[in-house]
């Protein structure tokens, strides 16, 4: 196991490989099959995002469960930048709940170790997902170390987390959340 990143195995048998950087041509194969498989992408949006690839989340038997993204760029009304962190688990592996907050921490392990030219402060989430914007899952989020900022206006949440320890102030342009 790497010494910087957290535990990768999960209960069933579950594991989390962290591939920021370094996916072989046949796991790129296999992530951008996984995204047409499951009708999450469009083949141009899949073949542009695998490269943004952090961790692959994988079953016992081998199949991708789940995959987390990330890409620099200025945090919503701001200049400053941040990595945008995405996740997608598989329908049929949602019931293990663990994975998605694991894939987050290895995924924020491997991101805060990574040199790139932007320096980003930090990581932000923009919820797509309504069904995360419920009370309970706030909750999770912010025991995550995010900060909920507000909403965009599209009505998403905004969460965001300095690699620093500092607390992110919400930009202007985000509409206060309660």
């Amino acid at each position: 196991m790497n010494p910087i990143l957290p535990d990768t195995r999960l209960p069933g048998g579950y594991t989390i490989d962290e591939v920021v950087g370094r996916m072989p041509p046949r796991v790129r194969d296999e992530v951008l099959g996984m995204w047409m498989a499951e009708r999450v992408l469009s083949p141009a949006e899949a073949q542009r995002r695998v490269a943004e690839v952090v961790v692959i989340a994988r079953s016992a038997d081998g199949e991708i469960a789940g995959i987390a993204t990330a890409y620099v760029a200025p945090l919503a009304g701001t200049e400053r930048p941040y990595w945008h962190y995405r996740t997608f688990v598989r329908p049929a592996h949602r019931a293990v709940w663990a994975i998605a907050p694991r894939m987050f921490d290895i995924a924020v392990a491997a991101l805060r170790a990574q040199d790139v030219p932007q320096k980003p402060l930090g990581l932000a989430l923009v919820v797509e997902n309504r069904e995360l914007m419920r009370p309970a899952m706030r909750e999770e989020i912010a025991r995550a170390g995010l900060t909920l900022l507000g909403a965009d206006a599209a009505g998403r949440d905004i969460w965001c987390m300095h690699f620093d320890g500092s607390v992110p102030d919400a930009p202007a342009a985000l509409r206060p959340r309660a």
